[in-house]
Formats: C-alpha cells, structure tokens, sequence
C-alpha cells in the first residue's frame, strides 16, 4: 500500500489542483485527490501509481484494491483510476486484476467489464458506492473469463499461433526483431506459471511484453535486450489486446 508521499513521489499530478492554463474555459476539471479521498472513505487502499512525464498536468494512473472484494483465482480485483489535467487522458475509472504471483497488473477489456468504467465527472461519495457495487455486480463475470482461460489447455500448434499472434501487439508488423526466438517468450520465471492453459501462456507472454529482458541480436548484431514497458498507455493497451486475444482461444 502507498503513502499519500509514495504517491506524490510517483505521480505528483495526481495532487493538482487546477488545470493546465494551455486549457480553454470549457475544459471540465476533475481534480484527482478529491476522487482518490472519496475512494479511500469506501476502503479503498492505492498499491500503484504511475505517471506519463514529470509535469503537474500529466496523464496518471492510480490502482487501487479493497479488501471486501474476493479474489479472482490467482489475482487481486483492482480500480483503476485514470486522468489528466491537460485533456490528453480522460477521466475513467474501470477494472483490473494484480496477480499475486508475479505483482503484475493487468487490464479488464471492456468487452468483460463495460458498466464499471465510469463517464459521468462528479465523482462523489455516492457514486463511489455504486462504483463499488458495480465491482462486485461484475465479479462473476470476470471471474467466468479467467476460469475459461485457467481451464483451456492449448496443444503446441494453438501456442505457436497465440505467440505468433501477440507479437503482433507487441512489435508492429513487419518490425518483429528476425534474431529473435519467440520461443523463449513461453519460458515462464517461476514454477507456478508453468503449464498450458490459456491463462498461464497470457500471463507469461504478457510478463515477457511488459518486464523485457529477452535478449537477441538487432541488426546490426548487437546483442540488445528487450526494454521494460514503463508508460502506463503503452501497458494498458497491450494488456487488453494480449487479453481479448486469449479469451479468443477458449472459444
């Protein structure tokens, strides 16, 4: 859990007070801290903050947990908040799992939980309830998701094909690196993702995605390493398309 100072370290926009001045009169401004307090008030506790570059009108993001919400499987049910105060990002606040055995968070597509995304900009006390209520309204179906991945198994040639496939998320057509072995993004880290369910060849492949470290050889024949992701947009957006790809195969 973080600390209001973790959080003003990590994503001093969160703690804006205004808007960017570069916005017109009719910009609609949602102050962040004042949503994060009404969030807290229902028990809601912030485990992750992120911000795109260093300014006090940035693109953030905040992650939240509650412990009244059950697990889902191997993963912690999260909020996720999102805004900005320079009308790059829009305000949001949608659903997301942390796995527990590897603290990755991943993102829900809205195909699987639509009516938890909220639109409306006052963000009040009641409306954090039913936001809350909404969560836990949803739960059956994200839980329905993750157990038909969890009890999918994949042979070899469906595993090939979803890697082939979510390389294509991760590297735009036609930019794959040649040198290196997709293969070795199916390795897992650790002794619990090993298997072939749908759901622990995503997890793997979108720990490789995220976390980097894969090695290969550019062009050139530089050795080079694979980068962490560290734009939370960027993140986000692999997340939910590694995911509907996934689901895909359960069907």
């Amino acid at each position: 859990m973080l600390t209001i100072d973790n959080i003003r370290s990590l994503a001093p926009s969160v703690f804006s007070t205004s808007p960017s001045p570069k916005m017109s009169e009719k910009y609609t401004f949602v102050p962040t801290i004042e949503i994060l307090e009404n969030f807290e008030r229902e028990g809601w506790k912030v485990y992750s903050a992120s911000q795109v570059g260093s300014g006090q009108y940035s693109s953030h993001q905040l992650r939240l947990r509650n412990g009244d919400l059950p697990q889902v499987g191997d993963s912690l049910v999260e909020a996720v908040i999102r805004n900005s105060h320079n009308g790059l990002t829009a305000f949001s606040v949608s659903a997301g799992l942390h796995r527990l055995v590897c603290s990755n968070g991943l993102t829900i597509p809205t195909s699987v939980a639509d009516t938890i995304t909220v639109k409306h900009l006052r963000v009040d006390m009641d409306a954090v309830r039913m936001i809350t209520d909404q969560f836990a309204d949803r739960l059956p179906l994200i839980q329905r998701s993750v157990g038909l991945m969890e009890t999918t198994i994949l042979n070899e040639q469906k595993t090939m094909d979803l890697l082939s496939k979510a390389s294509l998320i991760r590297w735009e057509k036609g930019s794959v690196p040649s040198s290196i072995n997709l293969e070795t993004l199916l390795n897992p880290v650790r002794d619990g993702d090993v298997g072939n369910s749908v759901w622990k060849v995503f997890n793997v492949i979108q720990e490789k995605f995220v976390r980097g470290g894969t090695q290969y050889r550019s062009k050139r024949g530089r050795l080079t390493t694979m980068k962490e992701l560290k734009n939370f947009q960027t993140i986000n957006k692999i997340n939910t398309n590694l995911w509907e790809l996934a689901e895909s195969y359960c069907y």
